[in-house]
């Protein structure tokens, strides 16, 4: 009986303790599926432009190298050894200014010997002038045949003819050392000077190479389709990759009327002022070639274009809706601060210029309006 009378209290014992477990246990997940509901949408605000049409100048696009205005390999005109380098590679010089000495010795022997002869020549030449002076007199009075009195004027003749060889030889000994300075040919950089102090050169040996890169030029390849429409002094525009944010003007100089009948493009030379250097031979340039007419152009604020996500494209945000997707473009050329469209986008879409940090496709958005992209020039 006593075993009877215990149970009962045992089970509602029980069911109390399993009760209690029961809600805290949904007590908790109700905590937790509180905490994992998702929140609303953040908005971002984000100012709108459209994108617009606009005139711009016809270019003809094409790429080459730079080369410098004149270059010169110098030579010297004598052989000699080096006894001075006075200028280092990068540096300017003036036209004549000294770019290697030679040891001047055996040039300056030959040079006073030289002079030597010369002096006896004019010494023999004055004693035949002389004689001859003497003897003219002779001739008239008849104390001395004419044919006597003839040979007299003969070694004047000679005489007078040796002094203006040893004269000329003196000249070209002057010259043998005047050579042994090697000068500039024009003003202009010093980019290669391959020679040092002690060694010998020849007349066939490069001392130096000296560039003039004010005015630098552009070698461009335009292709067939192109050539007809380009004129010398044609502006041109062109950009390098050591100088990606700045972009130079200049002109076309000289068109080769022959194309190659390889790649059917044509050489065209482009000139630019380069008054600061800061372009060089052997840079790679892209150009752009202005026409006289126009056409239309397609374009967006440069803020308005961001990079992809892998870093090779580039895309704007076009609204749809109430939402931004970003879309991918082809994009061009530049102008005040405005992008060129080449293609992936239409006139007149919404695009997102404000408030990019925030953006990714298909976010919410709340839309103002902005500016139009300026004018390019």
């Amino acid at each position: 009986m006593g075993w009877r009378n215990r149970t009962p209290a045992a089970g509602v014992l029980a069911l109390t303790v399993l009760s209690a477990a029961w809600s805290v246990g949904c007590a908790r997940g109700s905590v937790e599926n509180a905490a994992a509901a998702p929140g609303p949408p953040v908005i971002a605000d984000v100012t709108v432009v459209k994108s617009e049409e606009r005139e711009v100048p016809r270019v003809i696009r094409a790429t080459g190298t730079l080369a410098a205005d004149e270059s010169s390999q110098v030579t010297p005109q004598v052989s000699g050894q080096i006894i001075a380098t006075p200028v280092d590679v990068g540096a300017f010089v003036q036209s004549g200014q000294v770019l290697v000495r030679l040891d001047p010795r055996d040039a300056t022997l030959r040079l006073q010997q030289a002079e030597a002869l010369l002096q006896q020549a004019e010494a023999e030449a004055q004693r035949a002038n002389v004689e001859a002076e003497r003897n003219a007199q002779l001739v008239q009075s008849g104390d001395i045949s004419r044919s006597s009195y003839d040979r007299l004027t003969a070694q004047v003749a000679v005489a007078d003819a040796s002094v203006a060889q040893a004269r000329a030889q003196v000249a070209s000994a002057q010259k043998a050392v005047d050579d042994t300075t090697v000068r500039a040919p024009f003003a202009g950089h010093v980019s290669a000077r391959p020679v040092a102090v002690g060694e010998y050169v020849t007349t066939a040996s490069k001392v130096a190479t000296v560039v003039r890169i004010q005015p630098i030029k552009l070698n461009l390849q335009v292709p067939e389709a192109d050539a007809a429409r380009l004129r010398v002094g044609m502006a041109v525009r062109a950009q390098v990759s050591a100088h990606p944010k700045d972009v130079f003007t200049g002109a076309v100089a000289a068109l080769n009327v022959a194309l190659d009948p390889t790649s059917r493009t044509m050489s065209v030379e482009a000139r630019f002022p380069n008054r600061d250097s800061r372009l060089a031979p052997g840079m790679f340039g892209t150009a752009e070639l202005r026409l006289s007419t126009t056409e239309r152009g397609l374009f967006v604020p440069r803020r308005a274009v961001v990079p992809t996500t892998d870093g090779e494209s580039s895309g704007v945000y076009v609204i749809d809706g109430e939402k931004a997707r970003l879309r991918v473009v082809h994009a061009g050329d530049e102008h005040d601060g405005a992008v060129r469209i080449l293609s992936g986008l239409e006139p007149g879409a919404s695009v997102v210029a404000g408030g990019l940090d925030r953006l990714f496709d298909g976010a919410p958005v709340r839309v103002s309006t902005g500016t139009a992209p300026a004018a390019p020039r």
